[in-house]
């Protein structure tokens, strides 16, 4: 890795479509999972989504804040995403253990994250022609 790369220097960087809004998020993360569920599959228009959680205070938005715009899908849980291109940016919630962290799509990082997908969530809630990991037991 180059001093130039974002991971060399334990962070990695996502962005929306048009580059309005740009996310710095500093490893480690805690979790890269495919996730089911119907609200998420809904949510972003794809059989899956790919999430990695990093702790709160490890994510800042480093470019296009004012951009944001967000959705409470469901009580506790808000989706952020960019008013100017409608890509989906932030799953965050008040429940349990998600009330720490912040979710990042992993279609978003335009440099290397720290982890790849380990797991399914949902994945009772998969539509037969979802594409389907089996990372096995």
């Amino acid at each position: 890795m180059s001093a130039d790369d974002p991971a060399a220097a334990g962070f990695a960087v996502a962005r929306c479509h048009c580059r309005g809004v740009e996310i710095e998020a500093r490893f480690p993360s805690r979790f890269c999972a495919h996730c089911y569920c119907a609200s998420c599959r809904t949510t972003h228009a794809a059989g899956v989504v790919t999430w990695i959680g990093f702790p709160r205070g490890q994510v800042r938005f480093t470019r296009g804040e004012d951009l944001l715009k967000a959705y409470e899908s469901s009580r506790g849980t808000v989706r952020r995403f960019c008013g100017r291109c409608g890509t989906r940016l932030t799953f965050e919630s008040s429940h349990g253990r998600w009330a720490e962290e912040i979710h990042l799509p992993l279609a978003l990082f335009v440099t290397a994250a720290d982890r790849e997908p380990a797991a399914n969530s949902f994945a009772a809630e998969r539509p037969a022609w979802a594409p389907f990991h089996d990372f096995g037991p």
